[in-house]
C-alpha cells in the first residue's frame, strides 16, 4: 500500500469518525431530556439500538487507524526512517482499540434499554 492510500483511508476514517462524535451529542442531548423528564428525540429501544450501532462504527475506526498505523510503519521501514514514533502510533492504536472493545462490550451487555448509567458516548 502506497502512503496516499493511507492518506486516503485516514480520510475517511476522520469523516466517519467525525459523524459519529455528532451521534455521540445527539445521544448526549437526548439522555439530558430523559433527567430532565422532557421529551426526548428518541425512545429507550432506539437510542440503544443507535448507541451498539455508533460503538461499532467507532470500534472499527479504532481497528481502521491501527491497520493505517501498521501499513505507515511497513512503509517507513522500507525508506529507512526511525521507527520509534511509528512503534508509539501502533502502540497507542492498539490501546484506543482494546478500550472500544471493553466499551462496546459493556453496552452489548447492559441488558438494559437505556444507556445512561452505563455509557459515556464521548469516550
Amino acid at each position: 500500500m502506497t502512503e496516499e492510500k493511507t492518506i486516503d483511508i485516514q480520510l475517511i476514517a476522520i469523516t466517519i469518525s467525525l459523524l459519529t462524535t455528532v451521534v455521540s451529542i445527539i445521544l448526549t442531548y437526548n439522555q439530558k431530556l430523559e433527567l430532565q423528564n422532557k421529551k426526548t428525540i428518541f425512545m429507550p429501544k432506539t437510542t440503544l439500538k443507535i448507541t451498539k450501532i455508533n460503538r461499532i462504527v467507532i470500534l472499527l475506526i479504532t481497528l481502521t487507524f491501527l491497520y493505517v498505523n501498521f501499513e505507515l510503519y511497513k512503509i517507513s521501514k522500507v525508506e529507512g526512517e526511525d521507527l520509534k514514533p511509528y512503534k508509539l502510533q501502533i502502540f497507542s492504536s492498539i490501546l484506543v482499540s482494546i478500550a472500544s472493545i471493553v466499551t462496546l462490550y459493556v453496552i452489548l451487555n447492559s441488558g438494559k434499554e437505556t444507556v445512561s448509567d452505563v455509557e459515556n458516548p464521548i469516550v
